[in-house]
């Protein structure tokens, strides 16, 4: 950890650096220290969703990697039926991380967007491939990359492919399977398109954070933090978020740090976004 520069006073820190990016006054200090603590308890649901979005990109990047010559069809297949069964298993996970925060935190109120959620019938297909992966390999078809060529581009942004991969039902070994599972499985027909699914469940999903960190917010920061941030517009859009904030302290003068909440930047931001969109 660095030393956070010699000032005195009350101030929004950098990451990193440690930096002093704004000065402000003791009662501002005062919500904030306050508002912090809200974010504090769902910081770690922000950063299990963030190794979900880091999942789905690192999916999507295959194919920029295979237009770039980096790396070659052969690759692309191997890495992608990993990063498939990686982005549902974490997608899952992350749902059941959510359930476990619901459970220590009933004033959110996210019980019924967790339920909407596992109602969608793309969700349900993203927890039967949880538990067959659980079970055995997930048989993915062979991976069809289609290419479209636009001459007109910059040669960097020339080649543009698509991924598709397919899961074979026919050759899912589902004895031990559940009849819930086995009965999904039989809605499929003879296959599933898996890169379509995953596309429609993030999408979904990131809704649905959207949606359950604005609820824990409206139901436990109270009015008066609320009208704080907003008066704060301008600075956080401006200032705060793209200077990387995390968190607040206060130094007296000659002395260490005597009050400080810091937080992941990311998850900070967050939090703060979703208050601002009204």
């Amino acid at each position: 950890m660095g030393m956070i520069k010699i000032f005195e006073g009350y101030a929004f820190v950098q990451v990193n650096t440690f930096g002093i990016i704004q000065q402000i006054d003791e009662e501002k200090f005062g919500n904030y220290n306050k508002l912090l603590r809200v974010f504090l308890p769902i910081q770690n649901l922000y950063l299990a969703y963030r190794n979900v979005n880091l999942q789905f990109s690192l999916l999507r990047d295959l194919t920029t990697q295979y237009d770039a010559g980096k790396i070659d069809s052969n690759t692309v297949f191997n890495l992608t039926e990993s990063s498939i069964t990686a982005y549902i298993l974490m997608h899952r996970m992350f749902v059941d991380n959510c359930k476990s925060f619901q459970r220590n935190h009933k004033n959110a109120n996210i019980s019924d967007l967790i339920i909407n959620l596992q109602n969608e019938n793309t969700e349900k297909n993203m927890k039967v491939l949880r538990d067959y992966a659980m079970h055995t390999n997930i048989p993915m078809s062979q991976v069809e990359i289609s290419t479209s060529i636009n001459n007109k581009a910059h040669f960097q942004q020339r080649f543009h492919s698509i991924l598709h991969v397919k899961i074979n039902a026919d050759k899912m070994d589902i004895h031990g399977l559940s009849r819930q599972d086995r009965e999904k499985i039989n809605e499929w027909g003879h296959e599933l398109d898996i890169t379509t699914e995953i596309e429609n469940a993030w999408n979904n999903l990131n809704t649905f954070v959207k949606q359950l960190f604005k609820s824990y917010l409206d139901a436990y920061v109270d009015e008066n933090l609320h009208k704080v941030v907003i008066s704060d517009k301008k600075l956080w859009q401006e200032k705060l978020i793209p200077l990387k904030t995390m968190g607040i302290t206060y130094q007296p003068k000659n002395s260490i740090p005597q009050d400080t909440v810091f937080m992941d930047y990311d998850a900070l931001a967050y939090c703060i976004e979703r208050m601002l969109d009204e």
